[in-house]
Parts: structure tokens; sequence; C-alpha cells
């Protein structure tokens, strides 16, 4: 307690006694005032002094006061000056009672004070007394809390803090105070301030001190602040293709807006695509580029390349084989019927092979190519085999580049030939023409007269549906007796039709019987 003025030391010592020191206690501003008494007398009586409660206080504290020897009732002005004199701030005046005190007063700290000695300033404005008391300004440091000690480079940070110059701005910086700023944030009226989204330079994971610095104060401030290091990680839409599929993946933890380069295989060339990361260092991209045509059943990989961390990743994949689709024209026939293929899902501009059987190396039928897309439609136009016996035939085709193969089935109808003249009687000299069925479709149908391996008297070409009709000869001369038998012989598949004609003798009409 600090005591300045014209006081006697009996005066003092009842000062002294009163219940104030220790500790500053901050309360609202408190200003002793009085009722006007006219009746009391206008003279300043008695030791002048003003009393502080703390002769050392802090900037965040209140200067708690009060004084006697003043005129009654009357207002006093109230000022802090520095070690010169000057006066560094005004405070609300004061006001005697009847007896010229004032009980204690309360205001906070002037903001701007420096830290030091200090004198309080109290001037009766009628009677002029004046009195003194002087006080400390202790240096409190000010203080700050991030709201995360940790933290990703090219992430961010927020922070709290109080005790700064009011007005000032604070500078940060991460790991000393040399080189930029990594941001300059204003405290505001009473020296507080709070600041987002302050950035986190890329540098290598570890502990750095974060610096907080005022530029008016300059008293630097730092608490402990880990970086954390980067382990990005990706992974694949599918991990198991279908060949030419379209391939998409996802990344998180790689650095924030940083790019990154993606490969096939091998790390050279250009790469197949390139992808930012977001400001969370995530990306995710689908359908990101097309698979070109790979081994069916090898392993690869899709490599990632991050520029600004420079971390490298592969994640594995199983290219899959073709599995294309196979139509046919037409599932059931005579045999020697022509047949197309329809498929789809094949290597591009694929050349393809049919074959009679379930796996390659049996009788081809045909050569034809897929397009562009691997689809091919009423192509390679095939005849099965007229010997093909009834029932189910199995077709295969195989693919030069998709080395895929696929086997479909087709049913020949059983056949039964038949034979037909336009006549079965007449007399020697008639001409007949002869129709044949169920033969091979498209096949050469040889008419023999008596057996099989007798003289041939007509050929024809059955159609699709293995008819011929309506082919006209003329029997050859001979004798062939009274009944004569057609053969008609399928050149490819060897089946064979038999049917007569008879010989009709005319009767002699002339001469009785």
């Amino acid at each position: 307690m600090w005591l300045i003025g014209g006081c006697t030391s009996a005066d003092s010592q009842k000062i002294a006694a009163a219940p104030y020191g220790g500790r500053v206690v901050v309360t609202p501003s408190v200003v002793a005032t009085a009722t006007p008494n006219p009746t009391a007398a206008a003279a300043a009586k008695g030791p002048l002094f003003v009393l502080l409660r703390a002769k050392e206080v802090t900037a965040d504290a209140r200067l708690n006061f009060q004084g006697q020897g003043f005129a009654p009732f009357e207002k006093a002005t109230v000022t802090v000056e520095d070690g010169q004199g000057s006066v560094e701030a005004t405070l609300d005046p004061v006001s005697a009672v009847e007896d010229g005190r004032f009980d204690e007063a309360s205001y906070p700290v002037p903001q701007g004070l420096a830290p030091g000695n200090h004198t309080l300033h109290v001037v009766g404005v009628t009677s002029g007394r004046s009195a003194r008391a002087m006080f400390r300004l202790r240096f409190l440091p000010p203080s700050v809390q991030v709201e995360s000690y940790t933290g990703k480079a090219r992430h961010s940070f927020g922070f709290t803090g109080s005790g700064f110059a009011p007005g000032e701005q604070i500078d940060v910086f991460l790991g000393g105070l040399g080189g930029s700023p990594l941001g300059s944030y204003q405290a505001d009226s009473q020296g507080n301030v709070s600041a987002q989204d302050v950035p986190i330079p890329l540098v290598e994971k570890g502990d750095y001190p974060i610096y907080f610095v005022g530029r008016d104060s300059q008293t630097p401030i730092s608490v402990n602040f880990n970086v954390q290091g980067f382990s990005p990680w990706a992974v694949l839409d599918n991990y198991a293709p279908a060949p030419y599929s379209l391939m998409g993946f996802s990344g998180e933890d790689f650095v924030p807006d940083e790019f990154v380069l993606v490969y096939l295989n091998k790390r050279a060339g250009e790469p197949l695509t390139q992808v930012q990361a977001d400001s969370t260092g995530r990306f995710s991209v689908r359908n990101a580029f097309e698979l070109p045509l790979l081994k069916p059943n090898s392993q690869n990989a899709v490599i990632f390349v991050a520029l600004q961390s420079g971390v490298e990743l592969s994640v594995n994949f199983k290219a899959m084989g073709f599995g294309p689709g196979l139509e046919l024209t037409t599932y059931a026939g005579r045999a020697g019927t022509h047949v197309g293929f329809i498929g789809s899902g094949w290597a591009h501009d694929d050349v393809l092979h049919a074959w009679v059987g379930e796996k390659t190396g049996g009788q081809e039928l045909g050569t034809f190519s897929a397009d562009e897309n691997g689809a091919f439609r009423d192509a390679g136009e095939a005849r099965i085999p007229v010997k093909a016996r009834p029932g189910g035939l199995p077709l295969t085709v195989s693919g030069d580049v998709s080395q895929a193969q696929v086997t479909i089935w087709f049913q020949v109808i059983d056949m039964t030939p038949s034979a037909e003249l336009s006549a079965y009687e007449g007399p020697p000299g008639t001409v007949v023409s002869f129709t044949g069925r169920s033969f091979g479709a498209g096949e050469t149908v040889h008419v023999h007269l008596s057996t099989k391996n007798g003289p041939e008297v007509a050929q024809a070409v059955a159609d699709d549906q293995g008819t011929f009709e309506n082919v006209s000869s003329y029997p050859p001369d001979g004798d062939w007796g009274d009944v004569v038998p057609f053969v008609m012989v399928g050149e490819d598949s060897d089946l064979d039709a038999t049917t007569h004609f008879k010989f009709a003798i005319p009767s002699d009409t002339g001469t009785p019987p």
C-alpha cells in the first residue's frame, strides 16, 4: 500500500490499519458519491492523501483507491501520469463526501500503459488540492491456446490469445522467427485475438514451435506443435476388370492440392492421366481411363506418383480375359443349312474362326472379323456339313486376338429323303420328271436308273430345304423290264431314295381275243 500526500504518521498508521492490501480484486467500477449538504463547511480539512490498495498491478487488473483531505462534496479529476508527469490516461472523476473524503473507487487499468512505474494523480476541482500515489504495472506475457496441437502440412489450425497490446498485429511463425509469417492477425481493443485457417506450410513431419509475436509488444510466445507426415493411399473401382474397362480410383492423405500422375505397370513415358487432390488431400475419379488390351489373367498395377510429396504408390489388379457372347442366326435345320454368327465382347478387330466341334482344330467352317468394337452380326455364314448326323452339333468360334473361344449348339434335323415321279405308269417312251425331298440343303442329287450305280438319267441341286422339283428326262434305250426303279442319291450326304415307273403294254383292240 503506497501513500503520498500531506498526512501525519499517526494518520498513516490509522490508514494502514484499514482493511486494504493484498491481491487486486477485479470489481465493477465504483465511484463514491454523496448528496451535497449546503450546511457543511466548504473548506478542506485534515491530511490530504490518496491510498492505492495494491502497489503492483497487471494489465488485466483494476486500480482500487480511496482518498481524503478534499473539500466537502467537491469533484476530483483522476489521471494516470508517467515518470515525467505527462498524462497517460484520464479516468472518470470521483466525488468527495461532507468530510472531504471519498471511499474506494475501482477502475480497470488503462489500456496502452507500458510496464513500469506510473502515478495516479487526483485533483480537487474546487479546492485545487491534489494527491499522488505511485504504482507499478507488471508485465504480463500474452497467452495463446491452439485448437489442436497437431496437424498436417498444407492443412490449417486455429488459435485464441490474450494479453497483447490493444489493436496490435500479431505475426505467427513456424519453427523460428525468420522469414515470412504464416499470417498476421489483429488484436482487439482488449488485447485479445482469435483466428481460424492459419496455414501449415509443407514441411517434414516432426515437432516445431509456433511463435506468436506482437509487433508493438515484441514479446514472442511459443507453443509446441506436431506436424504429421502424410501416408497417402489409393483404391481402385475394380480389381478384376474386363478388357477395355473404364478404370476409376480414389485416394486420401495426399498433400492438399497436389497433382498426382497416374501410370499403368511402369513409370515411363506419358502418364495415362493426372488428378489433383482437393484441399483435404483427397481425390476420386470415375472412368478415369480405358484399359488397353492386357494379357488375360495377368497381374498389373496402377502407379500413382505425387508431385509435391514425392510419394509413389502401386495398386495391383488382375486383368480378366474376354467373356464374349455368341449367337446363331438359326439354331436348327437340315444338314447343309447355312448359318451366320452374331457376337459381342470380342477383341477390337478380332480375327475369328468358326469350327465344327467343341474345340478348335476340327473342321473349319470359315473365317471372319469383328468390328472396331469387338462385335459382328450375320458374319461368317457357314454351311452345316451335309454328312452331319441328326442331333446336336457343336459349333465353336475362336478369336486370334482375344484368345477366347465360345461353343454354341446347332440342332441337325433327321433327314429321310423321298423320291417322286410326275407319272408312275405309262407306255415306253413316256417322259417323266423327278422330284426329291429331304436331301442335304444345297447338295447335288443324282438320279440313277435301276440302282445307285446304274446309268444317270438326271441331276439337280437341292434348295435350303433339301428339295428339288420337276427335273425331266427321257428314259434311256434298253430293256429294263416292266417295272423300272429310279434311285436318287445325294452327292454329299450319300442318302438315297427310290421310286418306280411301270411300263403299260397297250392292248390290241382290233384283234379279237
